[in-house]
């Protein structure tokens, strides 16, 4: 099935409808009314009971582990519609941001589904129910990534990918896009962060000693969090700061389904990917989408009420590559960071209509 031959329409909706979807098998009225929100929302995230009310079906239906290495192994969580007996043109990678995991990005995923196209999102080390690595340097992690893709993608389908990054993801994006550009089609970048985060920098000796604290003496920054932040429930940094909208019964459910999300976000592996940060040769970015051509588009998109990584960030990226072809910068109203749960509608809209039209 291709995109010419669906009601987009009711494609998107379907995608963002979350009535019967929770593993649970309770309503989205009945969930939402059981979490109350207030200083002990924490802990009654912690319980197993959320973790089936915080699961949708589609999710578990297309989950799966990958192992990797040798004496050292590590597994990663994934998620893709990807058959053994697929032969298809284009896959779509999803790399979720700092602390996120795979699921955040679950109406994208639907909608591909939907349409009938490949996709497969991955938890990256250290976050979501993937494994902890002792080290993040942002390289390892790209290659890790590509190891994902050759046992999941190159083994059953022919054709070349389409990554959508979202936050810290659109670093990993581009990072993997200058090393295996030959292998991909278009660069999507949802809610990018500064081009430059100069903070981060080795130079930056004060910074990096109290990132190796952290990284030595998580719990910490686990006292913080627990104490100072997550006690104030659904107006915790994590919640107030990714959403804009109120967004009705699905909204409500879908920040109660991101702050269960972001208790378990592991404080060592933030650090660790800090640590581990790599910062983008934009002119070598550049330079490569220009020999590209119209092999490569790029897409940048953001919502105009993002606290995290606001518009001018990717304004800024955009205006670092001149030479992009079919280069879009698309900001949505009304949105906040987590664009695919505060506004899944439009963005899938905007999705559609700047990326997925573009198959025809």
């Amino acid at each position: 099935m291709g995109v010419d031959d669906v009601d987009i329409d009711g494609c998107i909706r379907r995608s963002c409808d979350l009535d019967g979807q929770p593993v649970s098998g309770r309503s989205l009225g009945a969930i939402v009314e059981f979490y109350q929100d207030g200083s002990y929302l924490a802990e009654s995230m912690k319980r197993s009971q959320a973790d089936r009310d915080f699961k949708t079906k589609f999710i578990e239906d297309n989950e799966a582990y990958v192992q990797f290495g040798g004496v050292d192994r590590y597994f990663l969580r994934v998620c893709h519609n990807i058959r053994s007996s697929d032969r298809c043109d284009e896959v779509f990678l999803f790399i979720h941001g700092l602390g996120g995991n795979l699921e955040q990005f679950e109406p994208l995923l639907r909608l591909l589904d939907e349409t009938g196209k490949r996709f497969l999102a991955l938890d990256l080390p250290g976050f979501g129910k993937s494994d902890e690595w002792n080290s993040y340097c942002m390289y390892d992690v790209v290659e890790a990534i590509r190891q994902a893709v050759d046992k999941i993608v190159k083994s059953r389908v022919q054709g070349k990918l389409t990554i959508v990054g979202h936050s810290m993801g659109c670093y990993l994006s581009v990072h993997y896009y200058l090393k295996y550009h030959q292998d991909v089609n278009r660069l999507v970048l949802l809610a990018p962060p500064k081009p430059n985060v100069d903070y981060l920098a080795k130079s930056r000796y004060w910074i990096q000693i109290g990132l190796h604290t952290g990284l030595k003496f998580p719990w910490l920054f686990d006292i913080y969090r627990e104490r100072f932040d997550q006690c104030r429930g659904l107006k915790s940094s994590g919640i107030r700061q990714f959403f804009h909208r109120e967004g009705g019964l699905m909204g409500s459910y879908r920040k109660l389904w991101q702050f269960h999300n972001n208790v378990q976000i592991k404080s060592r592996s933030i650090f660790g990917y800090f640590l581990g940060w790599r910062e983008i040769d934009w002119n070598k970015l550049n330079e490569t989408l220009a020999k590209a051509g119209a092999q490569t588009s790029l897409v940048i998109m953001c919502g105009d009420q993002d606290e995290i990584t606001p518009v001018q960030y990717s304004s800024d990226a955009s205006d670092l590559l001149p030479d992009a072809n079919s280069k879009k910068l698309i900001i949505i109203k009304n949105c906040g960071h987590n664009l695919c749960f505060d506004y899944p509608e439009m963005v899938l809209k905007e999705f559609y209509e700047n990326v997925l039209s573009e198959l025809r």
